[in-house]
């Protein structure tokens, strides 16, 4: 019997060490890699983001917002950090993980806003996240907005495993420059058919956390400007309290003196050359926006 007890142990610990190994070898892979869920997430835990000029949001920002064009324009360095099909609990998680990693703070943002901001995330592509759990600090601040058990946390490779960072679902993990790709891809207008008109709700904690978030960067000195990105015209009447809701941005821009350009229901916004789906521009129509959107940002002489 003690024999056989001293076996199990000993098979347990060589087990233990290959799989220590391997999460070690696999949390390096995903280090080095450029796509899309990783890539940003790279730059920012080893440092390799210099930036005057951040972009926030969510999808609408990270394949809308072109920092090359801006750059060219503006004369800056930017970079943008949106994060995918996420509101803005997850955008202010990545935007102070940011904060933590990169050592110099912006001078400017672009915050991308509209009727997903304040709503709330989680579960959505998690598997984004591992790679990125043995830092603790990073930890620590993604636990905040995504319950993980504890073997994510503490068993080598299980949460690999348990998590789809192995799936098949490629068609955004192309190659970004800057945190930004544009979609070169045709209109699709099925999904919009199949949409029901609805109500977009308003999630409280993240509307605090949004108010929060423009008072501290206002402490900072750091310069805020508030994006409404366009979508394309038959798919502003699908979120009943559209209106509503952008009125929350405007009463925010009013009390904190803060810019907004409004470019929902913009020329862009009539023509379907322009979009993949009806919130989402394509390679062609990001690039024009961003560079009405440079040109705006130039006239209002707060970028020097």
């Amino acid at each position: 019997m003690k024999r056989f007890l001293k076996n199990i142990f000993i098979f347990s610990i060589a087990l233990f060490g290959i799989l220590v190994v391997e999460d070690a070898a696999t949390t390096y892979a995903f280090h080095k890699k450029t796509t899309r869920k990783y890539v940003v997430w790279n730059d920012i835990v080893h440092n390799n983001i210099t930036a005057d000029l951040i972009i926030m949001g969510n999808s609408r920002a990270w394949c809308q917002y072109s920092p090359q064009i801006l750059d060219s324009v503006l004369g800056t360095t930017a970079y943008n950090i949106g994060i995918d099909g996420s509101c803005f609990n997850r955008q202010l998680a990545r935007y102070e993980l940011y904060r933590h990693y990169i050592p110099t703070a912006p001078k400017y943002i672009i915050q991308n806003v509209e009727f997903f901001t304040l709503g709330h995330t989680e579960g959505y592509e998690r598997e984004q996240f591992m790679p990125y759990l043995i830092y603790p600090y990073f930890r620590k601040r993604i636990c905040r907005i995504e319950p993980f058990s504890v073997g994510e946390l503490f068993v080598p490779m299980y949460r690999y495993y348990v998590n789809n960072v192995y799936d098949e679902y490629t068609k955004f993990d192309f190659p970004v420059i800057k945190g930004y790709l544009g979609e070169d891809n045709k209109w699709d207008g099925s999904k919009l058919r199949e949409t029901e008109p609805y109500i977009q709700e308003v999630d409280s904690n993240s509307l605090k956390m949004f108010v929060d978030y423009i008072e501290g960067l206002r402490k900072e000195n750091i310069k805020l400007i508030l994006v409404l990105a366009p979508i394309y015209k038959d798919g502003l009447s699908k979120v009943i309290n559209l209106e509503e809701i952008h009125g929350i941005y405007y009463d925010l821009a009013k009390e904190y003196n803060l810019p907004i350009l409004d470019y929902a229901n913009c020329w862009i916004s009539q023509d379907t050359t322009y979009f993949f789906n009806a919130s989402h521009l394509n390679k062609q129509g990001s690039e024009l926006f961003s560079i009405q959107l440079a040109h705006d940002i130039d006239s209002l002489g707060i970028i020097h």
